[in-house]
């Protein structure tokens, strides 16, 4: 069993939400939204199994979520992921930190960490958006994967279809990766836009 926790900020937990409904194969309404598209890059990892002789492709069913926390503030990075002395925001919003892209990805890699370590799963997640891009991050023991969505966007002066699209973007680009990490498939990882992979 493969376990998993997420801090999220820009994707309000959805991600923990999505993953685990897959994981424990529910149908239906209760089914994940992102279904469609998990299977996909399953199939798309299957492909490239098969082209290299393995043949198999990891199974969903070893996925489980510890926990998955909405985190939007920058005292809950404190208090809740203890993070002591988290990169300063270029603003707060009612305690809601807002970064730019650099300061997204930097603060993503930090909460995927700490999540993993007051969790003690085999993979965090960490996602976090204020002006720009936002960043997403997947790290495990060896490595950190790092991102951006494909939508900009901008918490201080918001438009809801801009917001909207910015998280969608985000939570469809973390599943892919997600899948084709589990899947041990880097090259489609590094095929992506406005990805980097960090080795420890």
């Amino acid at each position: 069993m493969v376990t998993i926790a997420t801090a999220e900020c820009f994707t309000h937990g959805i991600l923990a939400r999505e993953i685990h409904a897959f994981a424990q194969g529910y149908e239906d309404n209760f089914a994940s939204s992102y279904l469609n598209l998990v299977n996909t890059s399953q199939k798309d990892c299957l492909k490239d199994a098969i082209l290299e002789n393995k043949c198999s492709i990891f199974d969903l069913r070893d996925l489980s979520v510890t926990c998955g926390l909405f985190i939007p503030t920058l005292d809950a990075v404190k208090s809740i992921l203890k993070i002591e002395n988290p990169l300063e925001p270029l603003k707060l919003i009612d305690g809601i930190k807002v970064y730019d892209d650099i300061g997204d990805i930097e603060m993503s890699i930090l909460m995927a960490e700490a999540v993993k370590k007051i969790s003690n799963t085999d993979i965090g997640i960490g996602t976090t958006a204020g002006i720009g891009y936002g960043a997403m991050a997947i790290v495990d023991d060896d490595m950190i994967i790092s991102t951006s969505s494909d939508v900009n966007a901008n918490l201080i002066k918001p438009n809801s279809n801009n917001l909207y699209n910015r998280q969608k973007s985000g939570i469809e680009k973390t599943l892919k990766i997600l899948i084709y990490y589990l899947n041990d498939n880097l090259d489609k990882i590094k095929d992506m836009s406005n990805v980097k992979i960090y080795y420890k």
